[in-house]
C-alpha cells in the first residue's frame, strides 16, 4: 500500500498555477527580505551619522568648556556690543559692529573719576587719569605735580553714581537688553561668547555663522564660528590697550582702505584720524560682525570667523546663559553680583541641508547643554591705572568719548 501511494506521488506533475503561486511567493519573500535589508542598512548609517554627529559636538563643547574654564567671561567686550552697539538682541539681523573696540571702556564704569582742574564736570570714561596741577606744561617739560582732586576712586559698584541696578554689561540707560525677557534672576541669555583668558592678553569670540544659503531646500545653515584676538600694550603700562585677530583669520583692515577705516573708529588715544600707517604697522585688523551673515565658501581666507563644527552638520539653536550680569570682581560693591561667573551652552544640530537628502526620512535634531565655572578667580584689570597723566586740555585714555554705536558698512575692498 505505501509503496502504491509512493508511486503515485512520484508520477503526479506540477501544474501551471502551482507554479505561479510558488513563484509569487518567492517574490514577496524577497522583496521583504530587500526592504527589510535596506532598513537595516539606513538606519545603521543613520545611527552611525547621529552618533558622529553627537561625538563631534561632545568635543566642541569640551573645546569650548576648556576655553571657559582657562579664562573668564569678557564682560569689556559684552558692554562694547550690547550697550554700546546694541548689537546682542538674540535672533536679530546682522549688524555692522567691530569687535574688540572698547576694551577697558566697561571697567571705567566702576571708577569715580574724581573732581575736573578745569571745573567741569568729570566724564566717565573721558575723566579716568589723573591731571596735571599746571596745564599745558611748557617747553614739553612733563607733569610735576599731580592735581590730587582728580585721583580715581575705584566703587566696586557699576555706575559709580546712583543705583547699581540701572547699570550692567548688558544693559544701561535703555540701551543694550535693558527691559528683554533674556535677562532674568540675575543671568543674561545671549547667543554669543566672549572669553578672555587668564592673562587678559587673548579674547575668544564664538557665535552662529553662516555657511551656505543655497541649499537644496531653501534652508540655510550655520556652524559655529570661532575668532581669537590678540592684545597690544601700547603705552607698557601692563594693561591691553587694544585687541587685535590673530593670523589665520581674515579680519577687517589688511586690504585696501580698511586700515584708514579703522583709524578713523578706533578710540585708542595714540591713534589719530586717517592714521593708517599705523594700523598697518602695527597689523591690526578687527572683526566685522557682518561677517556672520556671509555664507563660508570653504576657506579660512574667505570668512573672520572660522567654523568649529563639521560642515555636515547645521547649528539650529545656540544659547549661553551668562551668570552673573556683571564681573564681580568689579562689581565688589554690589551684594547681588557675588559669586563665580558660569556660562551655561544649550546647543541643536541636526543635518546640514546637503546631507539630508543622502538620508531620507527624519533625522532627528540632537540638543547637548552643559555648565562651565570660569577658571580665573580674581580681577583682570581693563581700564589704566591712575600712572596715566594729562595735562588740563590733553585727551584721556580714550581718544574721544564713547558714545556708540561705532559703526562701518560692510565693504568688499
Amino acid at each position: 500500500m505505501i509503496k502504491k501511494f509512493k508511486q503515485i506521488l512520484k508520477n503526479k506533475g506540477v501544474t501551471l498555477v502551482e507554479v505561479l503561486v510558488a513563484t509569487s511567493l518567492f517574490a514577496v519573500a524577497v522583496v521583504v527580505a530587500g526592504d527589510i535589508l535596506v532598513s537595516d542598512v539606513q538606519l545603521e548609517k543613520k545611527t552611525n551619522l547621529q552618533n558622529t554627529l553627537a561625538a563631534e559636538m561632545r568635543i566642541i563643547l569640551q573645546q569650548i568648556s576648556s576655553e571657559i574654564q582657562n579664562g573668564t567671561i569678557d564682560y569689556d567686550e559684552y558692554y562694547s556690543i550690547c550697550v554700546l552697539n546694541e548689537g546682542c538682541k538674540l535672533n536679530t539681523p546682522a549688524w555692522s559692529a567691530f569687535y574688540g573696540m572698547f576694551q577697558g571702556v566697561y571697567g571705567s564704569r566702576f571708577y569715580d573719576p574724581g573732581k575736573s582742574l578745569d571745573n567741569v564736570a568729570t566724564k566717565n570714561p573721558d575723566d579716568i587719569g589723573a591731571e596735571c596741577s599746571f596745564p599745558n606744561p611748557q617747553n614739553g617739560k612733563e607733569c610735576e605735580v599731580v592735581y590730587n582732586l582728580s585721583i580715581d576712586l575705584n566703587t566696586g559698584q557699576n555706575p559709580f553714581t546712583g543705583s547699581a541696578d540701572a547699570a550692567s554689561a548688558f544693559c544701561e540707560n535703555g540701551k543694550g537688553l535693558c527691559g528683554l525677557p533674556q535677562m532674568s534672576g540675575g543671568s543674561v541669555t545671549v547667543d554669543q561668547l566672549f572669553i578672555l583668558d587668564k592673562t587678559g592678553t587673548k579674547k575668544t569670540i564664538i557665535a552662529k555663522k553662516l555657511i551656505r544659503t543655497n541649499a537644496p531646500n531653501g534652508t540655510p545653515d550655520y556652524a559655529l564660528g570661532k575668532v581669537v584676538m590678540t592684545g597690544k600694550d601700547y603705552d607698557q603700562n601692563g594693561v591691553m590697550d587694544i585687541f587685535s585677530c590673530e593670523e589665520g583669520y581674515n579680519c577687517y583692515g589688511s586690504v585696501g582702505n580698511q586700515a584708514a577705516d579703522l583709524a578713523a573708529l578706533i578710540p585708542f588715544k595714540s591713534l589719530t584720524k586717517g592714521d593708517a600707517n599705523f594700523i598697518k604697522l602695527n597689523k591690526i585688523t578687527l572683526p566685522f560682525g557682518f561677517d556672520l551673515t556671509k555664507p563660508f565658501e570653504g576657506s579660512a581666507n574667505d570668512t573672520t570667523f572660522v567654523p568649529i563644527t563639521p560642515l555636515f552638520a547645521n547649528v539650529k539653536d545656540i544659547k549661553f546663559i551668562i551668570h552673573p550680569i556683571e564681573d564681580p570682581y568689579k562689581a565688589y560693591g554690589e551684594p547681588n553680583m557675588k559669586g563665580q561667573p558660569s556660562v551655561t551652552i544649550i546647543i541643536t544640530i541636526g543635518l546640514s541641508a546637503l546631507t539630508t537628502k543622502d538620508y531620507p526620512g527624519i533625522f532627528p535634531d540632537i540638543t547637548l547643554q552643559t555648565t562651565v565655572a570660569a577658571g580665573v578667580t580674581s580681577r583682570i584689570d581693563s581700564y589704566p591705572p591712575v600712572v596715566e597723566v594729562k595735562d588740563g586740555g590733553g585727551d584721556s585714555w580714550l581718544k574721544k568719548e564713547v558714545n556708540g554705536p561705532k559703526t562701518l558698512n560692510p565693504v568688499s575692498n
